[in-house]
């Protein structure tokens, strides 16, 4: 894969071989980063891994947003199956991902254009780079690992069951677009806000948001605080919003007031990003400084 001696190299379409490289590389941990990932590539993962698929360490970061699956470009039924064939498989949704990442033991990242689709493996004029050196592998997988712990986990059954919904979903919109839009439509919205509402209670899953729904939500709001003024530097309020609210969409909408446990949330989300900068700020992690808040 690499020139021997070379710290970086340009990958070039197609890559199907590149990728098998990257996956029989593989020896304790992986992460893939692609909002669209379909069945053939998975597959061709897991063949790669062989018998080392039983150990391995995959954290896998996409996009399970309802109109990417419904329209293929994401294969949930897929990842499922992953999940199956490669245990130590963890998924997590993150809305506003774009990034397209493989990186193999902390020792050789991939970053490129390319999805995880036979398209971007095979069709399509992608572009992307190979590298090794120790600093630039790591700073990826930090900025990966940061970034992916901010997002949504979905387990295993739970991409079961999205994967179900999916699919009827789709039945329904092949239903409205040959015989009946207004009725079949409606069916078809109500399927998609399941999708939707079940992104959102995987968000505020685990027995820490059931004891203290407000607590939890300060927690992971203040982590994406932390995490933008990390990435963009010192930021006033009104900039950190925007950047938070991409980061959670689920818990920052502008548009829906979520009651989860009794708790409400959605419109009054401004109100709890202040809340969580005034927890971090007690506990000495930032201060305000000009009307911008850093990191200590």
């Amino acid at each position: 894969m690499m020139a021997e001696g070379r710290r970086m190299q340009s990958i070039r379409s197609p890559w199907a071989a590149t990728f098998d490289q990257f996956a029989g590389s593989i020896r304790n941990s992986a992460i893939i980063a692609a909002p669209f990932i379909t069945r053939a590539p998975v597959e061709r993962l897991v063949a790669k891994l062989g018998i080392r698929r039983r150990s391995v360490r995959l954290n896998l970061l996409t996009n399970l947003a309802a109109d990417n699956a419904i329209s293929g470009s994401l294969d949930v039924g897929a990842l499922a199956w992953l999940c199956e064939r490669v245990p130590n498989t963890v998924v997590r949704h993150l809305r506003y991902l774009h990034a397209k990442a493989y990186v193999a033991d902390e020792r050789l990242a991939i970053v490129t254009s390319s999805n995880l689709t036979n398209g971007g493996l095979y069709r399509n004029h992608e572009l992307g780079l190979a590298i090794t050196a120790p600093p630039a592998v790591k700073d990826i997988v930090d900025n990966l690992t940061e970034y992916g712990n901010l997002g949504v986990l979905v387990p295993c059954d739970d991409l079961t069951d999205l994967g179900m919904l999916v699919r009827r979903a789709q039945e329904q919109q092949n239903f409205a677009n040959q015989f009946a839009p207004g009725v079949a439509g409606t069916k078809y919205q109500a399927i998609v806000n399941r999708i939707d509402e079940r992104l959102v209670q995987l968000r505020t899953a685990g027995e820490e948001f059931a004891i203290n729904p407000k607590r939890s939500i300060t927690a992971q709001l203040a982590d994406a605080v932390k995490y933008v003024l990390r990435v963009q530097g010192p930021l006033p309020t009104s900039e950190i919003n925007p950047l938070v609210r991409d980061l959670k969409p689920e818990l920052c909408d502008d548009e829906v007031d979520r009651v989860i446990n009794g708790q409400s949330f959605g419109k009054r989300w401004k109100h709890d990003v202040r809340n969580a900068q005034q927890q971090l700020k007690r506990d000495g992690l930032i201060v305000l400084e000009n009307r911008r808040w850093r990191l200590v």
